[in-house]
């Protein structure tokens, strides 16, 4: 699960990606997430150490960069630990899959949750799909054998905040689990994406 310092990076993330970088006070955005202002103070205080935020004296929050915020979120990222099932089942498109977990009431995140943002795959085909929510997922599908190709579910436990994103993580989740992972696929994403367009909404969008 989601440790609550990266639940509040997530969300300031998220929401400059949404073009709003600032909040007047501490307290706004314990009220967004519905935690103590001592807790969030706490949670920036590494961010506004190195500048990717800065904390007024009179207790504004402005977010000064995100691409450093996504780089401290990406780097402490520890996916593995939210991991409670995996499952290798005989190969199908992973669309496929993340629609039948999204119709299941889970979330799909990874690959898919940054093509779903991206709107189209331009960069790699993908086996591994990341989804948040019930263990039991993918139990009634046909499993692969061991020389087989196959498509991996890889599900997580969700955060209780995750919900108030929709069926898909935010961008800048899915890229740091995208980072955690130790295919060829995960290194060609890393490699296309323009960080900058993960962190916040710009006109750069891929690299070339």
């Amino acid at each position: 699960m989601l440790p609550i310092t990266h639940v509040v990076w997530r969300h300031l993330l998220a929401e400059t990606r949404e073009e709003r970088r600032t909040w007047p006070s501490l307290r706004a955005i314990a009220e967004d997430l519905d935690l103590g202002v001592s807790t969030v103070h706490k949670a920036l205080a590494r961010p506004s150490e190195i500048g990717a935020v800065h904390i007024s004296r009179l207790g504004g929050v402005e977010v000064w960069d995100p691409l450093r915020l996504l780089t401290l979120f990406t780097a402490h990222r520890q996916l593995q630990r939210d991991v409670i099932a995996r499952r290798h089942v005989v190969a199908a498109p992973p669309e496929w899959a993340e629609r039948a977990a999204r119709d299941a009431g889970l979330t799909v995140g990874g690959f898919g949750a940054i093509v779903s943002h991206l709107g189209s795959n331009p960069i790699a085909s993908y086996a591994t799909v990341i989804l948040y929510g019930d263990a039991r997922f993918g139990r009634e599908l046909v499993p692969a054998q061991e020389a087989q190709p196959s498509l991996e579910l890889v599900i997580c436990t969700p955060d209780r905040w995750l919900e108030r994103y929709g069926d898909t993580t935010p961008f800048a989740q899915a890229y740091a689990d995208v980072f955690c992972l130790p295919t060829w696929q995960a290194s060609r994403f890393i490699e296309e994406l323009d960080p900058w367009t993960v962190a916040s909404r710009d006109e750069r969008n891929l690299v070339a």
